[in-house]
C-alpha cells in the first residue's frame, strides 16, 4: 500500500521512508509538481555511502509507488496533468563516488516519465518555490 502524504508531527527525512516529505508546484514551472524528500545526512566515508544510498533508494521507491499506484491523484488533486519530478533536497554535497547512483535513478525514472534531480541546500533553508 502506498504511503500517505506527510501528516502533522511526522519526521521529514530519508530516515522515514514511508512518508512523502513535501510536495509543491513551483511558481517558475506551474506545469510541474515536485515531490521533495529531505536528505539531512552527511555522506561520511565510503563505508557509509552504501547505507546512505539504501535509505535514499527506499525513499525513492516509496515516491515511485505513490505515483504509479495513482494515489498521488487522490491525495494531491492538483497533480493531475502535471509533470511529476522527484527532488532530493540535500544538506550535504554529493561525493563523486555516488554519481553513478543518481545517474541510474534519473535514467530509470525518465523511462517512466518522471523527472528526478538533486538540489543542494547547505544553509538548511526551505526550498525556493
Amino acid at each position: 500500500m502506498p504511503p500517505p502524504p506527510r501528516s502533522e508531527g511526522s519526521a521529514m527525512s530519508i530516515t522515514n521512508p514511508k512518508v512523502i516529505d513535501i510536495w509543491a508546484i513551483p511558481k517558475s514551472a506551474p506545469d510541474s509538481l515536485l515531490l521533495i524528500m529531505v536528505d539531512p545526512l552527511e555522506w561520511g566515508d565510503e563505508a557509509a555511502h552504501s547505507e546512505h544510498l539504501l535509505l535514499l533508494q527506499e525513499k525513492i521507491n516509496t515516491y515511485i509507488t505513490f505515483i504509479e499506484s495513482e494515489e498521488i491523484y487522490s491525495e494531491i488533486p492538483d497533480a493531475c496533468g502535471k509533470h511529476l519530478i522527484i527532488r532530493v533536497l540535500g544538506l550535504h554535497e554529493l561525493p563523486e563516488q555516488v554519481d553513478w547512483f543518481f545517474k541510474r535513478i534519473t535514467e530509470i525514472l525518465h523511462e517512466r516519465s518522471i523527472g528526478f534531480d538533486f538540489e543542494l541546500k547547505v544553509n538548511e533553508e526551505a526550498p525556493s518555490l
